[in-house]
């Protein structure tokens, strides 16, 4: 860390607020984690004796490690019957689309797949672009968050597990870096300027929406299960290997990015 974040601070050993916050907020967590599980059970009997419709929970799905991981700890060891949802952005690998479906068939578990309409898509990508943002995942972050958000709220799906945790991607980040996906507001504001097409069709949740309205008025929890137990990335894609033949979790897929961005450009 640096200048340039111009809000850092250091205590009087010279350590910076971001390893306070861990050391106060993140690493007892996360050494507590047989504790914390057994939440997770109450929690499960709790959802399966209140639910009353097919699905207890509804779970978002990339075909990456921590949401692969996600869907088969919620089914094998939770015992819950999650809907899995998938919102393809345009960005899809070979790889994701393939252990998207090896997960699925599986645990034999149901999937709906949002596409989000292209052309808004890249549009809106291509004005991050222009803007010169630091932060170009969030016209992708926005897409997915605002669909899982609305879906579970138009089909009175209360519980949403997600695969967001500390161990792999939890990266506190000062706004003079980067900035909140689910600012409406900010994402408008930058299309206006350098977008071209409507955004008619792609996928829309602002802050009230998704901190007060959903949560609050329609009694939707978001839940984290992975900082509740041991999350070993290398040990979970090993675990893959061996159990889930065909899966194939890998951790650099830039080829496959690369021929996206191209495509996002038109070439």
């Amino acid at each position: 860390m640096d200048s340039t974040d111009k809000k850092i601070t250091f205590n009087r050993y010279g350590f910076c607020d971001y390893c306070q916050n861990f050391d106060n907020r993140i690493k007892n967590k996360i050494k507590n984690h047989n504790m914390t599980s057994i939440k997770l059970s109450k929690l499960s009997d709790k959802i399966k004796s209140k639910n009353k419709s097919k699905y207890d929970c509804l779970i978002c799905i990339s075909g990456g490690v921590d949401s692969s991981f996600l869907a088969h700890y919620i089914k094998t060891e939770l015992k819950l019957n999650p809907l899995v949802l998938h919102v393809d952005t345009g960005w899809n690998s070979v790889n994701s689309v393939n252990n998207i479906e090896k997960i699925v068939d599986g645990l034999e578990l149901d999937l709906i797949t949002i596409v989000i309409h292209w052309r808004e898509m890249r549009d809106l990508q291509l004005s991050f672009f222009q803007a010169q943002h630091p932060n170009l995942d969030i016209p992708q972050d926005h897409a997915i968050f605002a669909s899982l958000y609305n879906y579970a709220a138009k089909n009175k799906i209360k519980y949403i597990f997600t695969g967001g945790n500390f161990s792999t991607e939890c990266i506190r980040e000062p706004l003079e870096w980067a900035y909140h996906a689910s600012d409406l507001k900010h994402i408008k504001e930058i299309h206006k300027k350098f977008g071209k097409e409507k955004l008619e069709k792609f996928p829309l949740c602002d802050i009230f929406k998704y901190k007060i309205f959903y949560r609050y008025f329609k009694g939707i929890k978001v839940i984290q299960p992975l900082n509740e137990i041991e999350f070993n990335k290398k040990k979970i894609m090993n675990y893959f290997k061996k159990n889930m033949a065909g899966l194939n979790m890998k951790t650099n897929i830039m080829s496959q990015d690369s021929q996206n961005f191209m495509k996002v450009f038109g070439y």
